[in-house]
């Protein structure tokens, strides 16, 4: 219906209402526009006023808020802090409009935000846990900065203007560079700084590393921005593949091999260099190993043993109703059979099919593939059980068949292996790349620690002071760390320093270049021009080309024919593949006395002048002037050429070849820059009045190289290198100023350097120079020199005069001697009970810097017989049995006294105690210092106001025993040294204020002390009555109070000496047989024998005593792991036994020459291991028969040991249920450390020292080697015995004595294991083959999302492709097409790179 219509229906005409609509329009029309009417306020932002800070006070000073500000004023005046929770509510108080409350947050919000890093500069996975091969992903945020082959960078912008027409290569070489003539005495122009050339084999080190221009390509470098180690580790996977050692894994190098084929034209000390790193990586994958921390280096339990007895030992289970013994003799066969076939070099894929080890293995094979059956049957009855108990019927056939009956046996055992093999390549990946790390980190402190402070010249004065770079600067945000870095075509350019090389390296240079050449001796090098040397280099090449490139491991250096007089090969040992450790170690010390030439103008080698013309032709292309240069680093521009040097005939050359400073090139004008020293030519490192643009530089690319690197800044953490990794590389500012590289050296040739050579003090100094600053420094009575005084002056090694000569003969190299090793009993006892003081504790050789008082009683040569002093074994035995009762009474009420005061409540009656840390140490302590009479000064629940605590005590007890012990680590000797005698110092002042000042009073005195005493100090124990009475004793025959406290301070430590060792050893014998799965016998026997002390513990009669006694020594001769060493102080006789070759085999006593200097290792553990003598007497255990302290009182301090460890095994045996704490604190962290024969047992892998034994015996019977040719390569002697040793608490050093050691017990009462079905000894074990505690390779592995795509076109992808066939309807991977080819790619690898194919 239409409008009209309808409104004439409602009675209305059309006409009407259009007047109507017309004169409403014609109001709209004329309608005057109100502005005030239009838009809406209410719809606008508000903006309230803000409120300034009085309004802010009136807000805070409200009654309300009364208390709050007196808290908060009271607080900050006593401590100068605010009470934060009173201040939040002022804060709060304040208006919402506040500009103090904005600014409040705007503060805060900006702190915590700058607290974390933005964007994250690291992740989670391989890929950013470890250093890839090419330096990709150091910088996470740009993934590709600092990669190997990218081009170099610019640093400083060309603005001079250059000559349009330069100077010529040639002439700048001849006039600037040139050496000129050395002298008659050919000694040339050393630097006066005491720099040795060790110090440039270290820099080109550096040069290599970071610095390798492309062939075909002159602005690529092929290497990685980062100090990264790659002339060692090479900068690509096929290069790092190559000296891994990947035949028997474990994360180890090649022996001595080394990527960076180049370095071979360098000296041979640059290749020693690298060989050290080899050694140094070896040695680090090794200990890593060792330590396991946190379980991250072991493969998991059940591929421990070779491939298919691990698939043995998972997949047959034995019948506990039929034992099968004879098959666990078949595996163990097979396993060991495996292993010798590796060792041997046979391999273990291709088996001929007649050999007995074939038929193990398909015995082996048939047994696992029947087990993997039996298996898949037994799991179908469990699903159909399952089935049938959840849902009532057997629909079994449905749900698990369809699964189970697929599996094949063969593709189960095929998987395993698989995994086996995974699992042990995951484990050597891991050690590689934390070993690399380590081994990185001890490159850099290194390059920090001693070539740093080297070339800043902060050795000459007593301080360990350098510039680190990785210095974390929290008020410095805008310096940023770890963020990534490319080096510069400039720095390629200054880092060139052929001016320093020294005259021997010159010479072997002239002699390398004959050689490569073929030419005689009449050809001079000096002569080479460019033509000529290029043409040479070509002939050269195509002569090399003609055979095939020898491997990383074939690779010898130095020159290739023996002959000439100065210089030699360096070959590898057929049958070991090392170099010889007596050339390496003469050829570094030669480095090491062999001072650098002065730095500057007019030295460098002659025979490098086309090395250099073309270094200044690839100059000009890409680098401006000397003066941009210093315009960049902020340095003021030469104006004249005298404001570059001094030198006239320098000014002159660069007058007539530049005409202006300005025109002056950055190469060579850099090494031009001079002071007055050294003929006006000086530009040595070092403080010094020289404005060198050279240094300036230098030290901040320094400083930017490893601030730069995140594995050296955000990375440089104990979780990316252990904490045993941390510490290894972290310098110890108490020994050598912070040096470091002592310890690489020491690593690298164990035992051929005395640990106190003055060397070692700064290896890139020349020894002279070492010991004339160590002179100046008051460090010489730290090290093995002589000093002698001069009547008339005399030029030193550097030109200068003086009237001091410096004998370093002693610090000087030796091969280490053979070790007289016995093992015999009666052998042993006559040397521990010999009383001539010739056969001494080798610390004894060295105790120059010891207090007087010390030094005068263990100065070799004392008089050690009882007899001569007037002292009677016979009456030191009755005072012993007299004293027994007395101190086993002393020692049970200290032993329960601190178990009291020391045990942890844990829940449901359960209490924890570390019995080394909280139990035997303070033992031990206690009673020590009762008898030196300085226990008041202990602090106890009594007395808790003393000055020391019973641990503090115990750490200058433990310097003490650690440094008189055998120490394995040499490394650390110096530091040893040191804590001993400061200890020594602290002990034995506590000493002279003690018994030893009471027994020396007169009569009358000490009966006025006795009656005054006894009003101020508490009723002496009878330790402390003991050593009075022994001081007294002392005193009466030594009336040097002095000396007298020094006896009896060793009188003590003697007491003391391995007590906690021993405790901790017979201790874990007891717990280790106790929880052993498969004790073997003699497990079994002291298994019985902890019960049986278990239950004799709360007898106090002597019998039972005296039986207990008994049991601990047998265990502790059996336990205990660390030999005695004494070293002759002159030539002497011993009596040794050997074995006869006669069938069969006895021993023969013999009397053998020990010569002055030589070293005897007394293996007690092992002499002792087939002694079942039980005995409550210590005086027929060897680890009791002789004391050096009982020379001077009849006392036996052995005596007091073993009273002291068998009464706190009994005190524990009386706790109810001992037991093992929780995991890894339940169990003392002993690493054990197998007999070695040969130096060279730390650097390589166990089997292939079989390997070499293998190779050297059929050698022996093949080729007729002799014996002492065969001794030379493998000795069969023992070198190093076995031996056990523990680390600290951190798990970050190896010490020769347990620190801790939780248990746990019930209280007090009589133990019974078995309630509960052995409830209490049940230990639950997290399968160690499950995320988090085992990660298979992943997609973390390759970087994740990261991960770089490679077209799958490429040989890699194929292989992979090859590797796991897909079906058709699954895809290869995550993957995503690229433009540039078109292809479907695949993440792979960070390091592999994307190749379009």
């Amino acid at each position: 219906m239409s409008l009209s219509t309808e409104r004439l229906v409602n009675g209305t005409t059309s006409t009407q209402w259009d007047k109507e609509i017309n004169e409403l329009n014609k109001q709209l029309k004329e309608a005057k526009y109100l502005s005030g009417f239009h838009g809406d306020a209410l719809i606008g932002d508000k903006f309230r006023p803000q409120v300034k800070w009085w309004s802010d006070l009136r807000s805070i000073l409200t009654f309300k808020n009364i208390p709050a500000i007196k808290t908060v004023l009271i607080k900050y005046i006593q401590t100068r802090s605010l009470d934060k929770t009173n201040l939040a509510q002022l804060v709060g108080s304040v208006s919402n409009d506040s500009l103090l409350r904005a600014k409040f947050i705007e503060t805060e919000v900006k702190n915590k935000y700058e607290r974390m890093l933005h964007p994250p500069v690291t992740y989670l996975g391989d890929a950013f846990k470890y250093r890839t091969a090419d330096g990709k992903f150091n910088s996470a945020m740009h993934p590709q900065l600092g990669q190997a082959g990218a081009p170099y960078a610019k640093t400083v912008p060309s603005k001079t203007h250059p000559l349009g027409a330069l100077p010529d290569p040639a002439d700048l070489f001849d006039r600037l560079m040139a050496r000129e003539d050395p002298g008659p005495d050919g000694k040339g122009r050393p630097s006066t700084s005491g720099l040795s050339s060790m110090l440039i084999y270290h820099a080109t080190i550096i040069i290599h590393d970071i610095f390798r221009t492309n062939d075909n390509d002159k602005n690529i470098s092929d290497s990685s921005s980062y100090l990264d180690l790659s002339p060692l580790y090479g900068f690509t996977e096929e290069m790092q593949r190559k000296i891994r050692d990947d035949k028997y894994k474990l994360g180890l190098l090649k022996p001595d091999t080394f990527a960076e084929d180049r370095l071979l034209r360098q000296p041979p000390g640059v290749c020693i260099y690298l060989v050290m790193y080899n050694r140094y990586h070896n040695y680090v994958a090794t200990q890593l190993r060792r330590i396991n921390e946190n379980g991250r280096f072991s493969v998991p339990a059940k591929f421990l043993l070779a491939p298919l007895a691990s698939a043995a030992k998972e997949f047959v289970r034995p019948n506990p109703k039929k034992p099968d013994p004879e098959f666990q003799t078949i595996v163990d066969m097979y396993h060991n059979e495996w292993k010798r076939r590796q060792s041997a070099g046979l391999g273990n894929e291709k088996v001929d099919p007649e050999s007995e080890f074939s038929d193990l293995t398909e015995f082996l094979k048939q047994r696992i593939l029947k087990g993997i059956e039996d298996g898949l049957v037994e799991q179908k009855q469990k699903m159909k059980d399952l089935c049938v108990e959840v849902m009532g019927k057997d629909d079994h056939e449905d749900v698990g068949d369809k699964r189970l009956k697929n599996i094949n046996p063969e593709a189960v055992l095929d998987e395993f292996l698989k995994a086996h093999a995974a699992a042990w390549d995951k484990l050597d990946e891991d050690l590689f790349q934390t070993a690399r790390l380590i081994t990185c980190g001890m490159y850099i402190q290194i390059s920090i620690h001693d070539y740093l402070r080297a070339l800043m010249g902060f050795h000459n004065f007593d301080t360990n002071f350098t510039l680190d770079p990785r210095v974390e600067m929290k008020n410095h945000k805008n310096v940023s760390r770890g963020l990534g870095n490319q080096v510069t075509v400039e720095f390629n350019l200054l880092y060139r320093f052929h001016c320093a090389i020294s005259m021997k390296d010159e010479r072997y240079a002239e002699t390398f270049m004959k050689e490569l050449f073929e030419k005689d001796d009449n050809w001079n090098p000096k002569d080479l021009n460019l033509p000529q040397f290029m043409g040479l280099m070509q002939k050269s090449k195509a002569k090399a080309s003609l055979f095939p490139k020898p491997e990383p491991w074939q690779q010898e250096f130095g020159l290739m024919k023996d002959g000439h007089p100065d210089f030699k090969p360096f070959k590898r040992n057929e049958f070991t593949g090392l170099f010889d450790d007596k050339a390496m170690v003469d050829e570094l010390t030669s480095a090491m006395d062999d001072p650098i030439a002065n730095f500057g103008p007019v030295n460098v080698p002659r025979c490098l002048r086309a090395v250099e013309i073309l270094g200044i032709m690839q100059a000009r292309k890409e680098i401006g002037t000397l003066n941009d240069f210093r315009d960049f680093f902020g340095m003021k521009r030469h104006e004249t050429f005298e404001s570059i040097t001094p030198n006239e005939k320098v000014q002159n050359a660069l007058r007539d070849l530049y005409e202006h400073p300005d025109k002056v090139e950055l190469y060579p004008g850099v090494f031009c820059e001079t002071n007055q020293a050294n003929g006006q030519l000086n530009a040595d490192p070092g403080p010094s009045d020289l404005d060198s643009a050279l240094w300036a530089a230098i030290f901040s690319d320094a400083i930017t190289l490893v601030r730069s690197d995140r594995f050296y800044t955000v990375d440089w953490n104990t979780n990316s290198l252990t904490n045993w990794g941390m510490k290894e590389v972290t310098p110890d500012s108490d020994v050598l100023k912070s040096s470091m590289f002592h310890r690489l050296l020491q690593r690298a040739f164990p035992e051929w350097y005395p640990y106190d050579s003055i060397r070692f003090f700064h290896p890139f100094y020349t020894a002279e120079k070492n010991a004339e600053l160590a002179k100046q420094q008051g460090y010489d009575k730290e090290f093995s020199m002589k000093i002698e005084s001069l009547r008339k002056a005399e030029k030193n090694s550097r030109g200068e005069m003086t009237k001091t000569k410096y004998h370093t003969a002693q610090s000087d190299p030796q091969r280490p001697s053979k070790t007289i090793y016995l093992t015999n009993r009666e052998d042993i006892k006559l040397i521990l009970e010999d009383t001539t003081d010739i056969l001494v504790h080798p610390a004894r050789t060295r105790i120059s810097d010891l207090p007087k008082e010390i030094h005068d009683v263990l100065a070799p040569g004392q008089n050690n017989n009882p007899a001569q002093n007037g002292v009677s074994q016979e009456a030191a035995v009755s005072h012993s049995a007299v004293d027994h009762k007395h101190v086993m009474s002393y020692l049970i009420e200290i032993s329960r006294n601190i178990i009291k005061r020391e045990v942890v409540t844990l829940e449901r009656g359960i209490y924890q105690l570390d019995i080394v840390r909280d139990f035997a140490i303070p033992v031990v302590t206690r009673y020590v210092a009762d008898f030196l009479g300085f226990g008041h000064l202990l602090r106890s629940d009594t007395n808790s106001s003393a000055p020391y605590s019973e641990n503090e005590v115990y750490q200058h007890i433990n310097n003490c025993q650690v440094f008189l012990s055998y120490n394995a680590d040499e490394t650390k000797l110096l530091k040893r040294r040191k804590d001993f005698r400061d200890s020594m110092s602290f002990l034995l002042k506590l000493a002279q204020e003690g018994n030893i000042k009471e027994a020396g009073r007169w009569r009358m005195t000490r009966w006025v002390g006795s009656v005054f005493g006894a009003i101020t100090r508490k009723k002496e124990n009878f330790m402390e009555a003991l050593g009075y009475r022994v001081a007294t004793e002392i005193i009466e025959r030594e009336y040097d109070t002095g000396k007298a406290a020094a006896i009896l301070l060793l009188t003590g430590l003697d007491s003391a000496y391995n007590v906690v060792l021993a405790f901790t050893s017979v201790m874990e014998s007891f717990f280790n047989s106790l929880y052993a799965e498969k004790p073997s016998p003699r497990q079994q026997e002291i298994k019985s024998l902890w019960l049986e002390v278990q239950k004799l513990a709360f007898n106090n009669d002597t019998k039972s005593n005296e039986r207990i006694q008994a049991i601990v020594l047998k265990v502790q001769r059996w336990s205990v792991r660390l030999p005695v060493i004494r070293k002759a102080s002159q030539d002497t006789m011993i009596q040794a036994h050997r074995r006869t070759s006669d069938k069969p085999v006895v021993e023969v006593a013999e009397r053998i020459k020990v010569p002055k200097g030589a070293t005897v290792v007394c293996d007690i553990n092992r002499a002792e291991q087939r002694n079942n003598q039980e005995t409550p007497d210590e005086r027929e255990e060897l680890n009791y028969c002789s004391s050096f302290a009982e020379a001077f009182s009849e006392y036996h301090p052995k005596h007091v040991a073993a009273t002291g460890l068998v009464t706190m095994i009994k005190v524990l045996a009386q706790l109810q249920n001992l037991r093992r704490g929780h995991d890894t604190q339940g169990v003392s962290k002993k690493i054990s450390i197998d007999a070695s024969c040969v130096g060279y047992a730390n650097y390589m892998a166990p089997m292939r020292l079989k390997e070499i034994e293998l190779k050297v015996k059929e050698a022996k019977e093949t080729n007729g080697l002799t014996d002492e040719e065969v001794d030379a390569i493998f000795p069969s002697q023992i070198r190093k015995p076995a031996t056990a040793t523990y680390l600290t608490p951190e798990w970050d050093e190896m010490v020769p004595f347990p620190t801790t050691w939780k248990m746990r017990f019930d209280g007090y009462g009589v133990s019974d294991y078995s309630t509960n079905d052995w409830a209490a000894l049940k230990v639950f074990k997290v399968p160690d083959d499950i995320q988090p505690f085992y990660q298979p390779n992943g997609p973390s592995h390759i970087g994740g999302s990261f991960a770089t795509p490679v077209c799958v076109c490429h040989e890699s992808w194929k292989q992979k492709v090859k590797e796991h066939e897909h079906k058709d309807d699954e895809e290869p991977g995550a993957h995503e097409v690229l433009a540039a080819c078109g292809h479907v790619h695949a993440p792979q690898p960070a390091t592999s790179g994307c190749k379009i194919g």
